[in-house]
């Protein structure tokens, strides 16, 4: 977090390269699990410079907290951008024939509906990282640190049962699951709680 903060009170001085040297190494770590969303190589670099824009405006212009897991908030963020992309690419097969071309009312209710989309899709993804952080902090510490490597592929598996300490490979893998699972029960309840306050 410290180096993070670093890298963005650099650009916010004019010094990007530090800026733009973290966003190549993100890039690199989260292109797989991309490429397996998207199943295509121009898409996934689209869905993360629409990111990288998005992170840029939120921290190093509107100087916002930055997030617990910036690579995790980061990934969230493209597969978002990914939803929208092909929420637009329907749209736009939609062919109007000349009775609706005249009544541009129907054109303007889809432009309406997709950037209505847009907005609530921001908001969730709001939500979703908010949920996903405290999620992250309400587990154990041996749990914390298998998941953010999850999201981060900092360590090797191998060097990661030496350093929790499990016996053996199927321990570690076995409590990674457990912790997934711990994970994603605590986020879905954590999310309807937030979603429930913003309601009322």
């Amino acid at each position: 977090m410290d180096k993070l903060q670093h890298i963005i009170e650099c650009a916010q001085e004019g010094n990007q390269l530090p800026f733009n040297d973290f966003f190549k190494r993100t890039f690199q770590k989260l292109k797989p699990k991309l490429l397996s969303v998207t199943r295509s190589e121009d898409d996934t670099q689209e869905v993360f410079i629409i990111a990288l824009q998005k992170f840029w405006e939120r921290f190093v212009i509107n100087q916002e907290d930055l997030p617990h897991n910036s690579v995790g908030y980061i990934y969230m963020m493209c597969k978002n951008a990914w939803l929208m992309q092909r929420r637009k690419k329907v749209v736009s097969t939609v062919s109007f024939d000349n009775s609706s071309i005249r009544n541009s009312s129907l054109k303007e209710e889809i432009e309406w509906r997709t950037n209505e989309d847009r907005e609530a899709n921001e908001r969730d993804e709001l939500l979703q990282y908010k949920a996903l952080s405290q999620a992250l902090k309400a587990l154990s510490p041996k749990c914390q640190t298998l998941m953010e490597n999850e999201l981060e592929n900092d360590t090797s598996l191998k060097e990661l049962q030496l350093q929790l300490g499990f016996t053996n490979y199927q321990a570690l893998v076995q409590a990674k699951y457990n912790c997934k699972k711990r994970l994603v029960r605590m986020v879905y309840l954590i999310l309807e709680e937030l979603k429930s306050q913003k309601i009322s």
